[in-house]
């Protein structure tokens, strides 16, 4: 790995004024030179690192600068492009003025650009908590349309709620007519009806042998590791319902990530009602890196939706989704990112394989885990060598943000959010890869819990 020349021995100009705060000087210039080193700004190192609590940094910026500072989240006026803001942290307001809540480099620049036609009392300065909740308080009934219409508005015909296509519909009456016909005279019409049938099944298992084959080629490709200061800024989601009793071990999970916390965003999501998930989270002392955005109340109450409104807020140019009880390798967001950073540019996705991590418990807990080495070690990764769709897992999912939001983000009304955006993306002309690193889950104990997710896996499935 590559390392930086040495950090220059002077204090970052965004930090510089709270040496007169309070702040030892040797922890002004540690944090210089940390920020040096993983090639961010020293503000955000400051913070991750404890030494300064994100409102208090703000109110000190907003006094230096002679700003005013913003403690709740404001009320704003209609007709605002907040989709651009909710990126940019930059928002103009009537009469000249600008709410703004600058991370990193942006607070150099504003150092830079306070003059007369930007006056000082004309800007509000925000936390980006604080930002990001007047927008939601703001307009929230226009946000969630976007997170659950967005894709059936600019493209129905590969979303979900637009119901079966014509060519399904077409298929299903042609293959029930034959099942009918067959059945009430046999003879040719049964026999064609079973041809037809094991053609199907024929292609499917060819199709299965060949992938077999191409992942007999040799072990994936891993790209050389990437230096600290080189690595992207990551953005993990994982969407909750009424999980609170594996809140600690979640917890856990991610806090075991390898990865510079000043360049790391976790985003929790649960739904409105989930107080109870809320609460068990609020309890596990989560470090500044990680939040809790609560989901509003809205239809469809599916994961995607869920998704799709974290992904409005994902500040990651790289980002992946995680489930509950998964526990990701420590050095899964590292690989991510230099596989992308190795790849071609329309690899767009990668997919960590998926372990189970109960398999001695029962019986389906073997079968599942059969299921999902077959699928992930050898199936998925046949596909990717063969340029085809491949299905995505329904976690570890890492995904290019520019190219998600491109293509839509989720189908919030696809209740198998993987199946359809597997194949949206090679729809679009983008190639999934597989990613050799492992996560591990837990595989349901008892039919009765395994028999609605497969069901809900076939449903989905059925629409893509």
């Amino acid at each position: 790995m590559t390392l930086r020349p040495r950090a220059p021995a002077r204090i970052p100009r965004e930090i510089a004024f709270l040496a007169r705060q309070g702040i030892p000087l040797g922890a002004l210039l540690g944090a210089g030179r940390r920020a040096w080193e993983l090639g961010v700004t020293a503000d955000l190192v400051l913070i991750s690192s404890g030494w300064i609590d994100e409102i208090t940094y703000y109110r000190l910026l907003a006094r230096r600068l002679g700003a005013r500072f913003v403690e709740r989240p404001m009320v704003l006026p209609e007709a605002i492009p907040w989709r651009e803001a909710m990126r940019t942290g930059v928002l103009p307001l009537p009469d000249g003025c600008w709410l703004m809540a600058p991370r990193g480099r942006a607070v150099r620049l504003l150092f830079k650009r306070i003059t007369p036609q930007l006056p000082r009392d004309r800007i509000f300065l925000a936390t980006p908590a604080v930002f990001a909740a007047s927008l939601r308080a703001s307009f929230g009934p226009a946000i969630m349309d976007s997170v659950s219409e967005q894709l059936v508005r600019t493209d129905p015909n590969m979303s979900a709620h637009s119901g079966a296509h014509a060519g399904q519909q077409i298929f299903a009456c042609v293959a029930l007519s034959m099942a009918i016909l067959g059945a009430s005279f046999g003879g040719t019409v049964w026999s064609l009806a079973c041809a037809g049938f094991g053609l199907c099944m024929f292609m499917a298992v060819m199709l299965r042998l060949q992938a077999a084959l191409s992942t007999c080629a040799g072990p994936p490709f891993q790209a050389p590791a990437l230096a600290d200061f080189a690595l992207p800024t990551y953005t993990v989601l994982i969407a909750l319902y009424r999980e609170a009793a594996v809140a600690p071990r979640l917890a856990a999970a991610m806090a075991a990530i390898d990865y510079p916390a000043v360049k790391l965003e976790i985003i929790f999501l649960l739904e409105a009602d989930d107080h109870g998930t809320q609460a068990a989270l609020r309890a596990q002392n989560l470090p500044a890196h990680a939040s809790i955005l609560v989901v509003p109340d809205g239809t469809p109450r599916t994961k995607p939706r869920a998704l799709n409104y974290g992904l409005l807020a994902a500040r990651g140019s790289l980002l992946v989704i995680y489930d509950a009880e998964d526990q990701p390798e420590p050095d899964q967001l590292r690989k991510g990112a230099a596989a992308f950073a190795g790849g071609a540019a329309d690899v767009a996705c990668l997919q960590a394989s998926l372990a189970i991590d109960n398999l001695r418990d029962t019986w389906l807990t073997r079968l599942f885990a059969i299921d999902y080495a077959g699928l992930f070690d050898v199936f998925n990764p046949g596909l990717a060598l063969l340029d085809v769709p491949v299905p995505l897992g329904g976690t570890s999912n890492h995904f290019r943000t520019d190219v998600l939001r491109r293509i839509g983000g989720w189908d919030a009304w696809n209740v198998t959010e993987d199946a359809d955006l597997g194949l949206r993306l090679a729809r679009f002309g983008y190639r999934t890869r597989m990613l050799p690193s492992t996560t591990w889950e837990e595989a349901p104990l008892i039919l009765r819990n395994w028999f609605p997710q497969r069901r809900r896996w076939m449903k989905g499935w059925m629409h893509p």
